[in-house]
């Protein structure tokens, strides 16, 4: 599947899931949620990592999280007004101990990300920087508001799309060295994935069926308290 696809994948996908991704998109619990989702349509698109999560640990999660989100604003299928930080801002933290999210996704899918050429580009590096400083002021705002438990799940490699796998392996080796020291669980999805992307992903090609979304929330269980 060449990039342009991966376009029109998301798309389709996300006009075929609309009605039950807005459903789940608030969020919001019944007996007072310590834990929040913030993010993409890798948590929103079926909503199954949270209802997995949710039997699992028979708590009620909060999550904010909608398809197509950037982390750096916007785009036709979710606006800035509902990028991850404004997620975030907007969301209650009343008793909120732990927050699991991701992001970035859409930056190079649906953002700037799209056109900035080759993964070692000026552009793309830039991207991929600007992106890491806002999820470190996300983070730093997180501990400001007294988030004790941060986790970061991170995306897995998609078959047949070089260009896409070299930006996310980029990506996700910063976020291997760095995040630990920034107070933040980094789950690494994409061994886990490797080898099993027609058993884990959907027929879009982008986004986990109900085995890749018990794989996923299977990894975030290993890294709760």
């Amino acid at each position: 599947m060449k990039f342009p696809n991966i376009k029109y994948s998301l798309l389709l996908a996300y006009a075929m899931f609309s009605i039950n991704a807005f459903a789940i998109n608030p969020g919001g619990g019944s007996s007072s949620p310590t834990k929040m989702i913030i993010g993409d349509s890798i948590f929103a698109l079926s909503g199954e990592i949270h209802e997995f999560l949710e039997d699992d640990l028979n708590e009620s999660i909060d999550t904010y999280a909608r398809s197509g989100c950037q982390m750096i604003g916007g785009n036709i299928i979710c606006s800035s007004y509902y990028s991850v930080p404004r997620q975030y801002s907007r969301a209650s933290k009343r008793g909120i101990e732990t927050v699991i999210m991701n992001g970035g996704g859409n930056d190079f899918l649906l953002g700037d990300g799209a056109d900035c050429g080759a993964p070692t580009s000026r552009e793309c590096q830039e991207l991929l920087m600007d992106i890491e400083e806002t999820i470190a002021g996300l983070v730093s705002d997180m501990h400001g508001d007294g988030i004790g438990e941060i986790l970061f799940l991170g995306y897995y490699y998609l078959e047949d799309n070089d260009r896409n796998n070299e930006i996310n392996r980029l990506s996700m080796e910063y976020k291997a060295a760095n995040y630990g020291a920034m107070g933040v669980k980094f789950v690494d999805t994409r061994s886990a994935f490797l080898g099993n992307e027609r058993s884990y992903i959907t027929s879009d090609g982008i986004h986990p069926n109900s085995r890749g979304s018990r794989v996923l929330a299977d990894l975030i269980l290993r890294f709760l308290d």
